[in-house]
Order: C-alpha cells, then structure tokens, then sequence
C-alpha cells in the first residue's frame, strides 16, 4: 500500500513540473517621445525582439527631427547596419498612418520604428537627433538578452510534495524489518534442528547404555 502511495506521489509531482512550463519574453515595442525638450527617454533599455518606436510631438514651426545611427562611424547613414529616418514632422496632412513603414506620403514622416532582431540584436546602440536647427540630441538604446522567466505556478527546485520522500524511508525501513525476520527465522528453525539432533543423540546413548545392562545380567546369569 505504502508503494503506490509512493508512486502515486511521483505521478503527482511529474504533472505538476509539466503544468508549470517556461515561458518565453513576448515581444513589446518600447516608445521613445521626441519632445521639444528632448528625447524622452534618452535612455531605453529593452529586451531582444523588442522594438523601439520614435514618435515626434515637437510641433515648433519649421523644426523637424531626424533619427540616426552610424554604425560603421563613417559619418554617413547609408549603410546596411545604419539608421536613417528621414525627417520626422509633428503631423502630416493625412488621415493615414503616417509613419516610414505605412505612409501613403512617403516625405512625411512621424514615426520612425527600429525592431531589435536578427541584424540589430544584444548589445548598447548610442544614436542621435539631429535637430533641423543645427542641435544635435544624443540618446541610447540597450538591448538585453531574451532570458526566459519561469512561470510563477512552477514548483521550486527540489520542492516536495505529499510524502514522497517519507514513504521512500517508510519503504527502507519495511525492506530492513523483513530482512531481519526472515535472520530471526533461519535462527530459530537452526536452533531447533540443533536441539533436534541433541535429543536424538540422547536417545541413542540411553537405549546402547541400557542394551550393555541387560547383556552384563545375562552373562552373570
């Protein structure tokens, strides 16, 4: 009985581990807010497969912003490890989406989104706002790696349940008390066939010692 409440224990515990299973970071896109004040934040720190969104509110006349990155540090931003976003205005006479990737007027722009995967993956990316007055604003964006959170639910290494580990004792110690009735047993039944073996040589040596009476009377007769 002991023994399938032991392995019903072990059943329970499997099922619990397998219920609680890893999960994964889902992506998010993170907003940078493109203040007259500034960049805000200057600093964002996102994990890997996030995104990044830049989204101009600065609606002074005349002024617009333009994020870039130059990855090879050639001064330029046309290449394939660069950003560019062209100009960024505070709105666009449109009822459109007006963002670089969804924009049916292609030379104005409000949003700039940069997806942190594959060619832009971990590590820390110092870019900048270039103002169309000449101010240049410095922000960053760090990118973490993607580290899988256990769910909340999953039991903690080497949790117990029910009374697993007890019964495993239970069963030992069921096993040892068998073993030494079984030795009690074997002792007995030896002691017994010894005491057998002793009566029996009694028995012999009192009937040969009667035998040598009764011949001695006969030979004295």
């Amino acid at each position: 009985m002991k023994r399938i409440t032991s392995l019903l224990s072990l059943l329970l515990f499997t099922s619990v581990v397998l219920t609680g299973s890893v999960q994964a970071h889902s992506a998010d896109t993170f907003t940078v807010v493109i203040k007259e004040s500034g960049l805000t934040p200057s600093s964002s720190q996102i994990a890997y497969n996030d995104s990044v969104i830049w989204h101009n509110t600065d609606s002074r006349e005349n002024i617009t912003h333009r994020i870039v990155f130059d990855f090879d540090g050639d001064g330029l931003f046309n290449g394939s490890d660069d950003w560019d976003s062209g100009e960024l205005l505070s709105e666009c006479n449109s009822t459109t989406d007006n963002s670089t990737e969804n924009n049916s007027q292609p030379d104005c722009n409000i949003t700039f989104l940069v997806w942190f995967n594959g060619t832009w993956g971990i590590g820390e990316y110092a870019y900048q706002d270039m103002l169309s007055d000449g101010t240049v604003l410095n922000g960053t964006v760090i990118v973490t790696e993607d580290v899988h959170v256990e769910n909340s639910t999953s039991p903690a290494i080497g949790s117990s349940f029910g009374t697993f580990e007890n019964n495993n004792d239970e069963s030992v110690e069921d096993d040892d008390n068998d073993a030494d009735d079984v030795r009690q047993m074997l002792l007995l039944l030896g002691a017994a066939s010894g005491l057998g073996a002793a009566g029996l040589l009694v028995l012999l040596l009192m009937r040969r010692s009667g035998s040598d009476v009764v011949n001695v009377s006969d030979e004295e007769a």
